[in-house]
């Protein structure tokens, strides 16, 4: 659940806001108020009072309603369960059936059984009564998740308690009029709206009395409409005809037998106090007043508890504990009312600095290949004359891998083969040191020298010989040489063939 949720519930003659927020232990109501409508003042001022006045808001998820009257309602089968098909095929088969024109409606709907085709709830509302109640929010930067019907997201609530009935009809009497929600195997059905309401009590007290509409709201609203308990079951009698003919017209038009077990009742008007118990009478049907705060188990704040009145909040709550992405509920924020996600608001922005961002990678990405094409042949050319460079100089070599790493080999070889160092000639000149092993290894010795190094303090001798015990020959002759000594035997191993004997004399210079 997200940090922070507003349940906005706009009637017509108050506003009701809920504040939730979620944590780790379940929701928690932060605060709640209703503030009443001046009539000369209209929506606009009590939205002002409510937002800067009793209950600020900013940063969050915001869910509202609109009353049950501004939207036609149809019942209707189709023959698939895909939702993306009933979506696409919805507005066609509500056409005939509307008294507007489908394009200038949005159209939202409930799934409420599925089998061999999907029985199907729809809500559709006029554009410009919905473009109306997001134009009232948006100078208070509200901008609602959700905008359901009031008294829907209510009864929703209701039908999760698994434990309660399957069957039930749920009341809301507001001051104008009432909504009516029936349920059926704990899913939405039926949603109609009935013009009786608290207003129709007032007026009817009026009536009676000879006063005025506002001297019979004070005498209401005082507690003294107990006097006139004859005038007020009169009106609910009215009010239950219509909600027994709205049943029967429902089982008629569909074939199903539903009826319901219990009467859930909130609303403005149900705070008369004899209101449930006329209603039993009236429909034969236990009634029971809402608290949907205590149903759910939900902590308050200080300050909310002092504003709580469940009947008066129960719907504002609902919408707050709502789940944005419910399949149980409408939502009109459909087509071209969908609400915007950050990322959809500054999409053609962030296309265009996209766009811009490319170009530029473009010619960087275009100059770095140039140069890149011009070193790469620079090189080549370069490689070419290396190699060209190799061929003359080492004409032997006939598999050229990496001539400069080669031609760096075949140089420290050669440096390696040279006989005596320029500072050594002073002491011995070459030919004389060459007469002098020449001399010392016997005639008889199989031997071929490859390698003579002299350095300052030593010198290596390497070749190959027939045996082992040659080596050891070589090396007792050379012990006795006026020019060497310490003569010792560096290594001594066969080579690959096994026939001769590839060795190392290390000598120290006299």
């Amino acid at each position: 659940m997200p940090d922070k949720i507003l349940g906005l519930d706009i009637g017509d003659s108050s506003v009701k806001a809920v504040q939730v927020t979620g944590g780790l232990k379940g929701s928690h109501v932060t605060g709640c108020a209703c503030v009443v409508i001046d009539p000369d003042k209209g929506l606009e001022d009590a939205l002002r009072v409510l937002f800067d006045e009793v209950l600020p808001f900013d940063n969050g998820i915001c869910n509202t309603s609109f009353q049950a009257d501004r939207v036609s309602f149809r019942h209707l089968s189709m023959p698939f369960k895909d939702k993306k098909k009933i979506s696409r095929t919805i507005a066609y088969e509500l056409e005939p059936m509307l008294p507007f024109a489908v394009e200038g409606m949005a159209t939202d709907y409930l799934v409420m059984e599925h089998s061999a085709e999907s029985r199907i709830l729809s809500a559709s509302i006029q554009q410009e009564v919905l473009s109306a109640h997001l134009a009232s929010l948006a100078p208070h930067l509200i901008y609602p998740d959700v905008i359901d019907l009031s008294g829907v997201p209510t009864a929703v609530q209701l039908t999760k308690d698994k434990d309660g009935p399957s069957d039930a009809l749920f009341i809301d009497m507001g001051s104008r009029i009432s909504s009516i929600v029936l349920c059926a195997g704990h899913r939405v059905t039926l949603v109609r709206s009935i013009s009786v309401g608290g207003d129709t009590i007032t007026g009817a007290i009026a009536e009676s009395e000879e006063i005025t509409f506002e001297e019979a709201e004070k005498l209401k609203c005082q507690g003294a409409v107990n006097g006139f308990a004859e005038i007020v079951q009169s009106v609910m009698e009215s009010f239950c005809r219509d909600v027994r003919n709205t049943l029967h017209s429902f089982r008629h038009q569909t074939g199903e037998e539903v009826n319901p077990e219990k009467v859930f009742l909130t609303g403005g008007a149900a705070l008369y106090p004899k209101m449930p118990a006329m209603l039993e009478e009236c429909l034969g049907l236990p009634v029971e007043l809402v608290d949907l705060a205590e149903k759910q188990g939900l902590d308050m704040a200080e300050g909310a508890v002092e504003a709580w009145n469940p009947v008066v909040m129960n719907a504002a709550l609902a919408l707050a504990l709502r789940d944005a992405k419910s399949s149980d509920n409408f939502n009109f924020r459909v087509g071209e009312f969908r609400k915007q996600r950050r990322y959809d608001q500054y999409k053609a922005d962030i296309k265009r600095v996209a766009l811009y961002v490319g170009a530029i990678f473009l010619v960087f990405a275009a100059g770095f290949f140039a140069d890149f094409y011009v070193v790469k042949k620079r090189h080549d050319h370069l490689q070419q004359e290396i190699q060209a460079i190799f061929k003359r100089t080492f004409p032997g070599v006939e598999r050229i891998v990496d001539p400069s790493h080669q031609m760096k080999v075949a140089v420290r070889e050669a440096k390696e083969s040279t006989f005596l160092p320029a500072d050594a000639l002073a002491e011995g000149m070459v030919l004389d040191v060459l007469e002098d092993i020449t001399v010392r290894i016997p005639e008889t010795a199989d031997v071929n020298v490859s390698t003579l190094i002299i350095d300052d303090d030593r010198a290596r001798l390497k070749g190959d010989t027939d045996n082992f015990n040659t080596v050891d020959v070589v090396k007792s002759a050379l012990q006795k040489s006026e020019y060497f000594k310490d003569v010792s035997i560096g290594s001594a191993q066969q080579d690959r063939t096994g026939n001769r004997v590839r060795f190392e004399l290390v000598m120290g210079r006299k």
